[in-house]
């Protein structure tokens, strides 16, 4: 479950401006085939793969069957780094949900997504708005916040 706030103080220019500046940061670009083949071997039901390439790090956007979008990264060697997958608040483990319901219940939830890195760890990062400030709050399965981002 995703809760969307809607109070953000945002006119369209502001909109355009910032979709701009996203666009030219994350530059389309032909992915090597060599990128191609590990993420297909990875995830070969993968649809709608959409690539950019920023600070010589290949993203990829996709879907799996129903799921909500997942982004995959790559380096330049074509080695996966890690994926990060939408996920709702049913699906946080309890030591993460407990943070949240004892530290951060006066915050509303924007946006959860899982973490999978290459090293096999599992981390949840959550953003978070109160008072017109949003909150970049990475967790690991322990409840630990290992960092956050005003």
């Amino acid at each position: 479950m995703i809760i969307l706030h809607y109070e953000t103080k945002l006119n369209l220019k502001n909109i355009l401006i910032c979709t701009t500046i996203v666009f030219l940061s994350c530059v389309n670009t032909r992915v090597p085939d060599h990128i191609k083949s590990k993420f297909q071997l990875m995830e070969p039901s993968a649809t709608s793969a959409e690539w950019f390439i920023q600070d010589d790090i290949y993203k990829v956007y996709y879907k799996l069957d129903r799921q909500n979008r997942i982004t995959s990264y790559f380096d330049r060697q074509g080695n996966w780094m890690e994926t990060e997958t939408e996920i709702g608040i049913e699906e946080l483990n309890s030591a993460v949900l407990n943070v949240l319901e004892t530290k951060f219940n006066d915050y509303e939830i924007v946006d959860i997504e899982i973490i999978k890195t290459f090293d096999f760890k599992i981390l949840y990062e959550i953003d978070l708005i109160r008072n017109d400030k949003s909150y970049d709050i990475l967790f690991d399965t322990t409840g630990r916040i290992l960092r956050k981002k005003i």
